[in-house]
Parts: C-alpha cells; sequence; structure tokens
C-alpha cells in the first residue's frame, strides 16, 4: 500500500496560553480551505471541531488544548481576506483575561442588518477574527473580558 500524501501550507503562529504564556510555531493547513477559496485559513481550523491544536516548535510538535488558548496573531498580509472589510469597521480596545490589552479593529456585517460591535462580539464562535496593526489576531471569545468601543 502506498503511503499517502496530503498537501499542506505551513503558517508561522504566535499563541498565547490561560497561563500568560508565549508559543511560537507552525500550524498546517490545508491547500484548500472549507469554501474552496484558497488555503485553509486559521480561524477555520480554531473554529473547527477539533480541540486540540497541533503547533510545530523548535522543541518538537506540541498539542495545545484550544480551550487554553487566549490568542493567536498571524500575519495579515498571508491571512487576511479583503472581503471583510467591506463591514461596518470599528475601532475597539480589548482587554483578555491574561490582562493584555490589544489595540484593534473589527469589520462588522452581519445578516439581518446587524452590523454593531456587539453583533460581532455575541458570534456563536470559539475566536473571534480582530486586526491589530498588520496582524490577524484571533481571540478566544470566552477569554475577553472587556471591549471597549
Amino acid at each position: 500500500m502506498k503511503d499517502l500524501h496530503v498537501s499542506v501550507e505551513a503558517r508561522t503562529v504566535q499563541l498565547v496560553l490561560t497561563n500568560g504564556s508565549k508559543l511560537t510555531g507552525e500550524m498546517y493547513l490545508q491547500l484548500h480551505g472549507l469554501h474552496q477559496s484558497g488555503t485553509q485559513r486559521v480561524g477555520e481550523v480554531l473554529n473547527g471541531e477539533n480541540n486540540f491544536l497541533p503547533i510545530r516548535t523548535s522543541e518538537g510538535l506540541k498539542l495545545v488544548n484550544l480551550a487554553q488558548i487566549v490568542t493567536v496573531s498571524v500575519s495579515a498580509e498571508i491571512e487576511f481576506d479583503p472581503i471583510l472589510s467591506l463591514g461596518e469597521e470599528y475601532q475597539v480596545t480589548v482587554t483578555t483575561s491574561t490582562g493584555d490589552i490589544l489595540e484593534t479593529r473589527i469589520y462588522v456585517n452581519l445578516p439581518s442588518g446587524r452590523n454593531r460591535a456587539k453583533d460581532f462580539l455575541d458570534q456563536k464562535k470559539r475566536f473571534l477574527l480582530f486586526i491589530e496593526g498588520e496582524n490577524v489576531v484571533y481571540i478566544a471569545r470566552r477569554k475577553i473580558l472587556l471591549v471597549e468601543d
């Protein structure tokens, strides 16, 4: 039987965990995302069905419990889909459970005219997409203490 080879793309990410520690490494994404519009996005993996995230670090492979991740940062140049910027833009300050304060932007364009920052935060996703400088930062919804609009 021949070995199967699955084509993947490595994406460098930085994680902040609930204990405040940081972990930098590569996660591997499928070459076709959920909507077949190119490479799978980090957010698709974070909001998927799995509970552990494999990260290749300089020390080797680590399986990180998604429930213990506060933020995941990745280059916006690669990760951000420009179609998301069609929504209403808000500048928001986010305080996470680790005490980190992030100056971010969000774009809100939800069904039924729901375009408020609160509507964005009330989505039933595990991780929400924020823009911080040149990075996309996925923040665990349950690890957000405060958002100032």
